[in-house]
């Protein structure tokens, strides 16, 4: 199993949750749910936020 490390991965970037909704062209609040417990992302979404902050997928998640 693993764990999606989004928040880790914005401050490793030095980006709020606000200039990463800027980056995505979602409002502030939206984002707000990819960081409750249990939030499962789509294949598609994962793609979007790696494109966003310059990252690859595999950097999304820690392995447990």
């Amino acid at each position: 199993m693993s764990k999606l490390k989004l928040a880790q991965m914005l401050e490793k970037k030095g980006l709020s949750k606000r200039q990463f909704a800027k980056l995505l062209g979602v409002s502030y609040p939206a984002v707000f749910r990819y960081f409750r417990d249990g939030y499962d992302p789509k294949l598609s979404t994962l793609k979007r936020w790696a494109k966003a902050i310059e990252c690859k997928i595999r950097d999304l998640y820690d392995e447990l």
